[in-house]
């Protein structure tokens, strides 16, 4: 048998020695043509070219943690700012003095760090050289409650700003500000109005005005 050619494909059909020499039956035909039919229609893509990848592959290998220089302990020093090559700043544009000038007036009370118990007072003092600007800050570990917090002056209340909050479990704390008309000896005190010991920070700090 002579192969059936296609626009698409050519399919060549071998047929045994059996087929060849004996008649085909009417059905044996039927599905001998169903069969060349779809050979014809089957084609295949073309290949890729030679040396054309299928996709682009990018290896990348990640770090151990143990190769981690912060693991292994080598810090870089690499925080240091270089000295700048340009001009100096002019004296009339440094903010130095203004801030050297600043910072003469702050006055600051020994940082307190202690356990304080149920029921007990703590308290700091400040001497002011006249009107000021006093920040007293309060931080305790121990208790959500607010503790009783209070500045005063000269021994005499003084009416303050700012909020007493809590975080987490088990802390809280008190900012408070407030501006002084003269001088005299200022004083902030905490006491312990939970039941339980709480462990007391209390810083006080002034700015003359």
């Amino acid at each position: 048998m002579k192969p059936k050619e296609s626009k698409k494909s050519q399919v060549i059909l071998v047929l045994p020695p059996l087929m060849q020499a004996s008649a085909l039956s009417p059905s044996r035909l039927v599905c001998l043509c169903v069969l060349l039919v779809s050979l014809s229609g089957c084609h295949k893509a073309p290949p890729p070219a030679k040396g054309e990848p299928f996709a682009q592959v990018t290896e990348m290998r990640q770090r151990s943690v143990t190769e981690d220089p912060a693991v292994m302990g080598k810090f870089p020093n690499n925080w240091q700012i270089e000295k700048p090559s340009g001009p100096p700043m002019p004296a009339e544009e440094s903010e130095i003095g203004e801030f050297q000038e600043r910072l003469a007036k702050i006055n600051v009370a020994p940082l307190v760090l202690e356990d304080l118990a149920p029921g007990a007072t703590r308290k700091v003092d400040l001497p002011l050289g006249g009107p000021s600007g006093l920040s007293g800050l309060v931080r305790w570990i121990g208790t959500t409650s607010p503790l009783k917090v209070a500045v005063s002056l000269a021994g005499s209340p003084l009416t303050t700003t700012g909020s007493t909050y809590h975080i987490g479990r088990d802390r809280g704390g008190a900012s408070l500000n407030v501006k002084t008309t003269a001088g005299g000896l200022a004083s902030i005190s905490v006491t312990n109005t939970s039941g339980v010991p709480v462990k007391l920070r209390i810083v006080l700090a002034s700015s003359a005005l």
